[in-house]
């Protein structure tokens, strides 16, 4: 059980090291370097746990050839596989389109092509291994692939040394780190070939991916840490854009106060709370602009939008801590909670005062009628119809002024 155990050990270790890489994060898997990596690091984990259960198989002395054949089959494939995977992260983490990247590409492909053609064959006619009542036997193809992975291993470790050579920064640093990962296999793979009952591909994975991960991750720290910060930031910008798209749904364009939308979804809130019990106290304030219609007819409808705006602010002036909605062309309504409520009577009083002195001096007048919500079997639209019924006996009242 000795090969087995080393793997065992090295997944365990590949685990604990790379915990924060393999958990699952959808803001770190939009950056490609990452995804590729997380990739590669996931298929290391799938040979150590085939070069396990080879292991086993080969510790209980192949008691099936079929089940050993299926196996080492199997085993071939993952490796080659990851070696696949390997490639796909060396192009994306050297963040180069040159024709290096384009070779690494390539091979990847043509390794992984030979490989399975190979393993298919294998059944019928062996090329890659055979078992028989001796044990495991190698071939001239696993050779071959061996061979293979040698030459891109070192492939890759030379031209990364090359490079070093002749760059700066964190490009440099990238090269230097594909290169110690390369030197790393490359000098594994010459005993796995060596001596193939031995987990050496095992070993140089296990050291392989801890200098990764104590080199790229490290080195990566900042760059990943900008490009989170930058995802961010867009969520911020796009949550401040629908934000933004909400308010002007909701907000009257003329005079910058909530519009009927606006206060039919209050309407709604206002209903649920009472039905809920949660809302003992409140009351609506109902107003509607005295005269819009004849400063429409003799001065023209820009002349009538101001005399709306000059309205609506002073209703929010008054009652400043309300919220104030426009409900139609001259109508507005003011929701009372709170301190508002509690100076209800005297608020009211200040609102018509300053509209009985704003009718002596000629300037906009605004009706208005203020009911409040009674427990039992009362409800938001019978607060507005009671409220509105006050407001015209005001109107009433204000047109009286003129007829005298």
């Amino acid at each position: 059980m000795y090969y087995a155990s080393i793997g065992i050990l090295a997944l365990i270790l590949h685990l604990i090291t790379n915990f924060d890489v393999l958990k699952k994060s959808t803001r770190v898997d939009t950056i490609p370097v990452h995804r590729a990596y997380r990739r590669f690091l996931l298929g290391v984990i799938a040979y150590y746990l085939i070069d396990i259960l080879w292991g086993v198989l080969y510790a209980l002395d192949f008691y099936s050839i079929f089940i050993a054949t299926a196996a080492t089959e199997l085993y071939f494939l993952i490796m080659v596989l990851t070696v696949f995977l390997w490639t796909r992260y060396v192009i994306a983490y050297l963040r180069r389109q040159n024709a290096f990247s384009r070779m690494l590409y390539y091979i990847g492909w043509i390794f992984i092509a030979f490989q399975v053609i190979t393993l298919i064959i294998n059944p019928f006619k062996p090329v890659v291994f055979w078992y028989d009542e001796e044990g495991y036997h190698t071939c001239f193809a696993r050779y071959i692939s061996h061979f293979m992975q040698f030459g891109f291993f070192l492939m890759t470790t030379l031209h990364m040394l090359l490079m070093v050579t002749r760059t700066q920064g964190k490009i440099r640093y990238r090269h230097l780190t594909v290169g110690a990962f390369g030197l790393v296999m490359t000098s594994f793979v010459i005993l796995q070939s060596i001596f193939p009952a031995m987990p050496f591909f095992s070993m140089g994975y296990m050291i392989g991916t801890t200098l990764l991960h104590t080199f790229v991750l490290e080195a990566e720290k900042e760059a990943r840490q900008k490009a989170l910060e930058a995802v961010i930031k867009k969520e911020k910008k796009q949550e401040k854009e629908l934000d933004s798209a909400w308010e002007k749904a909701y907000t009257d364009p003329l005079t910058g106060v909530k519009n009927k939308f606006a206060y039919l979804e209050e309407e709604s809130r206002i209903e649920e709370k009472i039905m809920e019990g949660t809302l003992k106290n409140f009351a609506l304030i109902v107003f509607d602009l005295n005269g819009l219609k004849d400063v429409n007819d003799t001065k023209g409808h820009d002349e009538g939008d101001r005399y709306i705006k000059q309205g609506c602010d002073l209703i929010c002036q008054i009652f400043k801590r309300s919220p104030v909605f426009r409900i139609g062309g001259d109508e507005f309504v003011a929701f009372l909670e709170g301190e508002n409520y509690k100076n209800r009577e005297s608020l009211l009083k200040d609102f018509n005062r300053q509209i009985e002195k704003n009718y002596s001096e000629g300037k906009v007048v605004v009706s208005s009628g203020l009911d409040e919500f009674l427990s039992g079997d009362d409800n938001f639209l019978s607060v507005f119809e009671r409220a509105d019924k006050k407001m015209y006996e005001r109107k009433r009242l204000l047109k009286q002024l003129d007829e005298e």
